[in-house]
């Protein structure tokens, strides 16, 4: 996409300048038209050295890129913001308006004018952020992947805090992201501490094979601490809400490397934390699958076959309400569409996410902007279709290659 993009840009007219179009007559300018929509649905990707590859976030650096960011959103590429209209309201949302669009446009066909700057009006920040770092975890060493194409490896990680907390917010930076399919971190509660330490012992090299999981225990039964896929936005958790981490626990991260396009080359990736000993909401992430499909059998995907659907269904019995802050989900690379659903008992129902053009690349988490409430009794489920344009079955599996078909939320109680 960035080789498409550099094309696009080569046409760009020279703005204020070459055009034609001098930015005193257009009607559309950077400073106060422009600039706004790129600070609330651009930068949180397009900033020196972040996740878009080249900046935008200044007159300098996106005026040269004008044709292209026309092109990007009016296919509706640009910005990645794949949550269906019309299912729920989020916080954060990227997506342009119609208005927007047009007016990215008209800016990129009249030359890019600049503007005045005195009219620059900023917009607030894009997506939520990690509002402080108390702690950064870190793979042991650099690791450098061996199996391929796909290398799960996980990293038993200390626990710095020696007191009861809860970590309130996290932000995952890939050492290698070329070769990052996805972090898991999953928390070692003090009385698995030592069978980790163990596992951990088993060889000289850093860390231990853990496809399908930690490598302790059940999968299903295994918490999480947080997670990261390709376009994943991660900060502060919301709605005052903490996972809680006692004293003795350390983290496992699991780290799964794709090597069948990137190069083979170290990564040594970071998890940043924020944490606050007391929280209004205590919390937990709760994955959301068929544990059938986990274990290899319910979730075939024939070989030619086109949106083929595979769903799953649990009612909550817990005997208490749980409220859900956010949504997200995860797929592979045949993936088309996706969604998570609430049913309520009395038949009404709320949609919790809906994605009809699922993009491996951007795995966002979409952040209610009002917390859901699940009563006991309802029930909520998960629905994935996919296209297998392949010669040979797929189902459910860890490799890139495999597919999966994962909701996750934050809940609390």
């Amino acid at each position: 996409m960035l080789a498409l993009l550099a094309l696009v840009a080569c046409d760009t007219p020279t703005p204020d300048g070459d055009s034609g179009n001098p930015a005193s007559t257009a009607d559309v300018v950077w400073y106060g038209d422009v600039e706004p929509i790129v600070e609330q649905s651009c930068t949180g990707c397009h900033v020196e050295g972040g996740v878009g590859g080249f900046a935008l976030d200044s007159y300098a650096s996106a005026a040269p890129m004008a044709a292209a960011m026309a092109a990007s959103v009016q296919s509706r590429r640009m910005p990645p913001w794949k949550a269906e209209p019309g299912c729920t309201d989020y916080r954060d949302d990227i997506s342009l308006t119609d208005e927007e669009i047009a007016r990215l446009a008209a800016w990129a066909e009249e030359g890019a004018a600049e503007g005045d700057s005195g009219a620059s009006i900023h917009a607030p920040p894009p997506v939520a952020s990690l509002s402080r770092v108390d702690e950064t975890l870190t793979l042991p060493l650099p690791y450098t992947p061996t199996a391929t194409p796909d290398d799960y490896r996980c990293f038993l990680v200390d626990w710095p805090v020696d007191h009861t907390t809860h970590v309130t917010g996290y932000l995952v930076h890939p050492g290698a992201p070329s070769i990052v399919h996805h972090l898991v971190a999953y928390i070692a509660e003090p009385d698995q501490v030592a069978e980790y330490e163990a596992k951990d012992a088993e060889d000289e090299t850093p860390g231990w094979g853990c496809f399908g999981g930690p490598g302790v225990g059940n999968q299903e039964d295994a918490s999480w601490l947080g997670a990261w896929a390709p376009g994943a936005t991660n900060g502060d958790f919301p709605n005052g809400a903490g996972i809680r981490m006692k004293p003795g626990s350390k983290v496992v991260l699991q780290m799964h490397y794709n090597l069948a396009q990137g190069d083979i080359v170290p990564d040594q990736t970071t998890m940043d934390i924020r944490y606050d000993d007391d929280v209004e909401a205590p919390a937990y992430i709760q994955p959301w699958a068929d544990p059938a499909w986990l274990d290899g059998s319910g979730m075939n995907i024939p070989a030619g076959a086109e949106g083929k659907e595979h769903s799953f269904s649990y009612t909550l019995n817990f005997g208490i309400d749980v409220t859900i802050h956010t949504a997200n989900l995860h797929m592979h690379k045949l993936g088309r569409t996706g969604n998570l659903t609430l049913e309520h008992s009395d038949g009404s129902d709320d949609c919790l996410l809906d994605i009809q053009d699922w993009d491996f690349n951007w795995q966002r988490t979409y952040v209610f902007e009002e917390p859901k409430t699940i009563f006991d009794g309802d029930t909520v489920t998960v629905t994935c279709t996919w296209d297998n344009p392949g010669e040979e079955d797929v189902n459910w599996g860890e490799g890139t290659g495999d597919e999966m078909c994962l909701g996750t939320m934050l809940f609390s109680y």
